[in-house]
């Protein structure tokens, strides 16, 4: 926070000396009670926001998407604070732009230093924190392999504690300490940090003064409920009154002011894309399809929507006219596709027409691909997770297509793998993360994509 603090004076700084001919006084540099604002406002905003780096993972859109929630406070608190004393004509447009982008690049790029610094401590076990695990299933193993077994949350696994036979023993047995009557009696002897119980349920119980121990001795206690009979690995955990609630479904897309920020951008987007370059690329790539062969400009399909309801999706046509358009992918080779078609569907500029799916609110710009409506009854039989992506709005791309699965799919393993993708996305979306996306596609737009065909 401090660092932070220095960040944003020094923005404020040099935003002033890069924009001082085109202010109006030296207000900035005599006022003090703009510093006391800018620096009341960044505090409330870190305050309500706050940091991610107390978990061990942090991805960079994480960052990215904190970083605009604290400046995007801090900027209104700032504007209101301007209006009622009557300040708001010391700034101008330029400069505020300006102290935004500076502090948003530089308070970034320091948050990205630091969770490299912190990960670069952890790698070298500067900050190792020693663990036991209650329990010895398949739920201990998952423990194991993915939160110890992880050298960046530079954990040291000291044992495993479980009451079960020694033949029913998952784990690795040359790790095991004891019963669960033993805990205590270790946490006496040694200095352990974290515990992370996976026992199964019904078991957990007996674990129970082994937490009321560690409250008293400072150790950090975690309970590890197995939720892999259920529909996906990420639940969410809220209270009404003091009844927990455990819902299966948790997307950052469920919140009023994350599809707010989506359906806008998909919009502003979509709206200046079809005035601005559409008309051109309709004229020259309309007379091209018109002239490969006979048929609309336009091809239209019915595919299937949020919550499984069906809309027309629109594209450039890109094959001959076929009796088989609604019901066969199409493969290497295919006949049915022209000599302007394939360069459309390779290069993904068939999939232009449907940011008129976007502006009408059928689609958005990222989103999981729509499919064929026979291949969304198909495929729902066959995979348990496949109605999962039909939560949100499908897009024009999306994160399955930019990692490589886009167009045929050839097996039911890679549909199933698409998916996991597509309900990936849903359950870690942030605008950055469709910002990252966006990037994506468009260096395979101009690369070339080997699966567009």
């Amino acid at each position: 926070m401090i660092g932070e603090l220095l960040i944003i004076n020094a923005s404020f700084l040099l935003a002033y000396w890069l924009n001082k001919t085109h202010l109006s006084s030296d207000f900035f540099l005599h006022d003090k009670h703009v510093y006391i604002y800018l620096n009341v406002a960044y505090l409330w905003s870190f305050s309500v926001w706050g940091i991610v780096f107390h978990r061990r993972n942090v991805r960079m859109e994480e960052i990215l998407d904190r970083v605009s929630k604290i400046l995007l406070t801090q900027f209104l608190m700032l504007f209101v604070v301007v209006v009622f004393t009557e300040k708001l004509h010391e700034f101008t447009f330029r400069y505020v732009i300006t102290l935004f982008l500076l502090e948003f690049l530089f308070i970034v790029g320091y948050r990205r230093a630091l969770s490299k610094i912190i990960k670069l401590i952890r790698q070298r076990r500067s900050n190792i924190h020693n663990v036991i695990v209650l329990g010895t299933g398949n739920m201990a193993v998952a423990v194991q392999e993915q939160i110890i077994g992880n050298a960046y949350n530079s954990y040291r696994l000291k044992g495993f504690f479980d009451n079960r036979e020694h033949k029913n023993i998952v784990v690795e047995k040359s790790l095991l300490l004891g019963k669960l009557d033993d805990v205590l009696p270790y946490l006496q002897a040694n200095k352990i940090d974290e515990i992370f119980c996976a026992l199964p349920a019904g078991d957990d119980r007996r674990a129970l003064p082994i937490l009321d121990y560690a409250e008293k001795s400072f150790i950090t206690f975690y309970f590890v409920p197995d939720f892999s009979r259920f529909l996906t690995r990420k639940v969410n955990l809220q209270f009404v009154d003091d009844l927990p609630l455990i819902s299966l479904r948790s997307e950052p897309l469920e919140s009023y002011v994350a599809r707010f920020i989506k359906r806008t951008f998909d919009v502003v987007v979509s709206f200046l894309f079809l005035l601005l370059l559409f008309p051109l690329l309709f004229l020259i790539f309309g007379s091209l399809i018109k002239l490969s062969s006979k048929g609309d400009i336009f091809f239209k399909q019915k595919r299937t929507g949020k919550k499984g309801k069906s809309f027309v999706c629109y594209k450039f046509r890109s094959m001959k006219q076929n009796i088989e358009s609604d019901e066969k992918q199409a493969t290497r080779g295919d006949e049915r596709v022209t000599g302007i078609g394939a360069f459309l569907r390779h290069s993904n500029l068939d999939e232009l027409p449907q940011f008129w799916n976007v502006l009408k609110g059928d689609m958005s710009i990222i989103g999981p691909r729509p499919h064929m409506l026979n291949h969304t009854e198909q495929y729902s039989k066959l995979i348990d997770k496949y109605m999962l992506r039909h939560w949100a709005k499908p897009g024009i791309t999306g994160w399955a297509q930019v990692n490589g699965y886009r167009g045929e799919t050839r097996n039911l393993s890679e549909m199933k793998i698409r998916v996991e993708y597509d309900v990936w996305y849903l359950e870690n979306w942030t605008f950055w993360l469709d910002i990252k996306i966006i990037f994506k596609t468009i260096i395979l737009m101009i690369k070339g994509d080997k699966n567009a065909y």
